[in-house]
């Protein structure tokens, strides 16, 4: 009886439906910390028990910006084994938005996402769904990537650096004698040197790093005080408007002109660093209040004074841990400029307005933005080149430069139109042996109303037949396929169907493609379930008449 019921346990939580508790922020909003879900597994094909591959699989029944479940045998992260009833060997499943399928070309501009799919048709329609709205997709998380590091033949010293992105070689460095650094990009075809300059014009085909998938579009920000932005921006600020506070924009890298350098971290440890492009936007009082406004952290934990990351296996204090000295102790979180405690069942209750987290000071709002998701003393801005960068970030669209999501300075508004020309007169002043690239909107791969097919070709990103391309929701603390590549078709398990906890706003179906009901995998279940349900019943009726 045991080995039936574990069997038949195995089998439904395979095959059919299963039970999930979210342990981090990767999805949010969509899913937060310690909601609980029913996952079917059934969508779009018959899991193989205890194996990560299929019975039956119709790819035809994957949905783009659909949300799913995968497996992490054979993916490129930690730790990807567990446990399945504390006893069975099995991997780890994890859940993030389903973005390419097999043949897709994607390109990053706005926050959003664009693509044609294998014959050319485009699909950037699907990403515009109303699930999609409140989501911003960034294509990196740091303009390093992962680096991956090779020895010369016959020797230990390292020879190259690769720089991955999509867990894709796209740059490398190779050093040279007496720590020089010499950089290549891989344009699709061949390994070609990095040419900076390419950014100043139009041109059709990979000539420089930030040319990728559209990483030019997007920039890393924080917010600079006028004295730090003297010290540590290497920008005039005496040349700028008069503001509160700056936002500073670390932008276009490239891996040959300010040549990449190895700095030391606050934990000691030596690190790769590309140099990107610096400039500066001075923010005024109506800005500050759009970022306030539009303000989100992580779910964080509050104990006597000092701020940590939630973690479901208990958060931990650091010494750099930041102090949050007139908020209780408990758990909290903001989203789009709105405070929450959260209580021990993950059920959220805003907080009054005269809360400490709402106080709206120049150097409050500094603070809490330069913290970022990690929450984190160590992201406050110390010096120039600095390790540890927050996990903020900043872009254009349709002209109106937006932070977290939100328009924070329009288009029309005096300050970016004066912004922009100084950009334009930088780039035209700078030298040719030091060229200073400007940041601009260099517009979505729509032309004439119509995709540009040929950029999309040049510039975009290509998934692998077989493979999936997925991303969390949360691109500033998501490990996705920007870190590991792309989720291999056998590794889809299935998709969440539900939000059974907490009970609210979010209760119910979750924001994300629908996932048609009839179907084949859910008919052979069910009709599976149906006919033993009728044998066990038969069973039962013979043995009692037998008995009587």
């Amino acid at each position: 009886t045991f080995v039936l019921i574990v069997c038949s346990a195995v089998l439904v939580r395979q095959c059919w439906f299963e039970f999930y508790k979210i342990p981090t922020g990767s999805m949010r909003p969509t899913f937060r910390e310690q909601d609980h879900l029913v996952v079917s597994k059934t969508v779009f094909g018959l899991n193989a028990p205890m194996q990560t591959d299929h019975l039956l699989f119709d790819p035809n029944l994957i949905q783009r910006t659909g949300v799913v479940v995968w497996s992490g045998d054979g993916i490129d992260l930690p730790d990807t084994n567990t446990r399945l009833f504390g006893a069975l060997p099995a991997k780890k499943r994890y859940i993030k938005r389903l973005i390419g399928k097999p043949g897709d070309i994607l390109y990053f501009y706005g926050g959003r996402i664009y693509g044609i799919d294998k014959e050319g048709r485009d699909i950037s329609a699907e990403f515009d769904q109303p699930w999609m709205k409140d989501l911003e997709h960034i294509p990196f998380s740091s303009f390093e990537g992962r680096i991956a590091t090779a020895a010369a033949e016959g020797s230990n010293l390292v020879h190259e650096i690769d720089l991955r992105h999509m867990n894709q070689p796209i740059g490398k460095l190779i050093l040279k004698g007496y720590g020089a650094l010499e950089g290549q990009i891989y344009d699709g075809r061949n390994w070609i040197e990095d040419n900076p300059s390419a950014q100043r014009r139009i041109h059709d085909t990979v000539q420089t790093f930030s040319d990728h998938w559209g990483m030019r579009n997007f920039a890393m920000a924080r917010l600079l005080t006028k004295g730090q932005v003297r010290e540590l921006s290497g920008v005039d600020p005496d040349a700028l408007e008069d503001a509160i506070l700056y936002l500073e924009l670390r932008h276009s890298p490239n891996l040959s002109n300010p040549a990449p350098r190895f700095q030391q971290g606050e934990d000691d440890k030596i690190r790769l660093m590309l140099t990107p492009q610096i400039t500066v936007v001075p923010l005024r009082d109506p800005h500050l209040r759009r970022l306030m406004e539009t303000m989100y952290t992580s779910r964080f934990v509050v104990k006597d004074g000092r701020a940590s990351p939630y973690s479901m296996e208990g958060s931990r204090l650091k010494t750099s841990s930041p102090l949050f000295s007139k908020v209780p102790d408990g758990t909290y979180e903001m989203y789009n400029g709105i405070a929450y405690e959260v209580d021990w069942t993950g059920r959220l209750r805003e907080l009054p307005k005269e809360h400490p987290l709402y106080k709206r000071t120049p150097a409050s709002v500094q603070r809490l933005f330069n913290l970022g998701i990690e929450l984190d003393d160590n992201f406050a801005p110390q010096k120039a080149r600095q390790v540890n960068f927050p996990s903020r970030y900043a872009y254009f669209r349709d002209g109106d430069l937006y932070v977290m999501g939100q328009p924070i300075v329009k288009g029309k508004e005096p300050t970016m139109q004066l912004f922009l020309a100084q950009e334009m007169e930088r780039q035209r002043r700078s030298p040719q042996e030091k060229p200073y690239v400007a940041f601009v909107d260099h517009g979505s791969p729509i032309r004439k109303g119509r995709i540009d097919k040929g950029f999309m070709y040049a510039f975009g990103l290509k998934v692998p037949e077989r493979q999936y391309f997925v991303l969390g929701d949360n691109h500033a603390r998501s490990a996705d396929s920007r870190y590991f590549g792309f989720v291999p078709e056998e590794n889809l398990q299935g998709a969440p169907s539900y939000i059974l906890w907490p009970t609210g706003q979010r209760w119910g179906a979750p924001n994300q493609a629908p996932y048609p009901w009839a179907t084949l995998p859910r008919a052979i279940v069910w009709g599976f379930t149906w006919l033993c349900a009728a044998l066990a019943f038969f069973i039962y009726r013979w043995r009692h008449r037998t008995a009587a």
